[in-house]
C-alpha cells in the first residue's frame, strides 16, 4: 500500500523503480518484485519510458483498479442521494427513479441477451451480475443467488437498493422476479426466483 500510495501521489508523471526505492527506503529488488506482482494483478501499469541519459527507465503509475483499493465514500454519498431523493420526490417518485436507473442499466446489456433461449439468458444474466460484483450463481431452484450485496452498507439502513436489484433482474429477464432472501436479513445470499416462461 505504501508503494501504491506513492504511485497515486505521482500518477501524472509516474515513478521509476529508483524513485520508488528512494521514497520507500527499500531495495530496488524489493520494489521490482512488488511492481511485478501489482502489474500482474492489474493494479499498476507502465506509464512511459523516461530518458535518464543512459538506458531509459520505466515509469509506473497506478491503475483505476489500484485506486479502488483506497477508502471510498460511495456508501455515504449513495445514502444521502437516497434520502434526498425521497424527500424531494416522495416514496413513489424515488421508486420510479430507481426503476428508471435499473431499466437503463438493463438496456445497456440488452444486446447480450438477444436471440438467446431462456436458459442462455439466465446464464448470461449471471455473468452480467458477476461483472457488477454480485458473486452470482444459479440456485438449486433454478433462480439466481447473489453471494455479495454490492450495496450492503446502504441497504442496511435503506432497502431501496433491494428494489433496484429486483427491477434490474426483472428488466433483464422480461418478467416478474421474486426476492425471497436477503443478505441484510442475515441470510447467506440474496435469492431471486425467476419468471417461468420460455423464449
Amino acid at each position: 500500500m505504501r508503494l501504491l500510495t506513492e504511485l497515486s501521489r505521482h500518477r501524472g508523471a509516474g515513478r521509476t523503480i529508483e524513485e520508488l526505492s528512494t521514497a520507500l527506503a527499500v531495495t530496488r529488488t524489493a520494489v521490482q518484485q512488488h511492481l511485478t506482482a501489482l502489474e500482474r494483478d492489474g493494479l499498476v501499469s507502465l506509464l512511459a519510458l523516461r530518458s535518464t541519459g543512459g538506458r531509459p527507465s520505466r515509469a509506473y503509475t497506478i491503475t483505476v483498479a489500484g485506486l479502488e483499493l483506497f477508502p471510498r465514500g460511495y456508501a455515504r454519498l449513495a445514502s444521502q442521494l437516497l434520502r434526498h431523493s425521497r424527500e424531494l420526490f416522495g416514496e413513489e417518485g424515488q421508486a420510479a427513479l430507481l426503476d428508471d436507473m435499473a431499466d437503463d442499466l438493463a438496456e445497456q446489456m440488452r444486446g447480450r441477451l438477444a436471440g438467446k433461449s431462456r436458459t442462455e439468458r439466465v446464464d448470461e444474466v449471471v455473468k452480467i451480475l458477476n461483472e457488477l460484483g454480485y458473486d452470482a450463481s444459479l440456485s438449486e431452484s433454478g433462480g439466481i443467488a447473489a453471494g455479495n450485496c454490492v450495496f450492503h452498507q446502504v441497504a442496511v439502513s435503506d432497502r431501496a437498493p433491494c428494489r433496484f436489484d429486483k427491477r434490474l433482474l426483472s428488466s433483464l429477464l422480461a418478467g416478474d422476479v421474486e426476492h425471497t432472501s436477503c443478505i441484510v436479513d442475515g441470510r447467506d445470499c440474496c435469492r431471486f426466483e425467476l419468471p417461468d416462461h420460455s423464449g
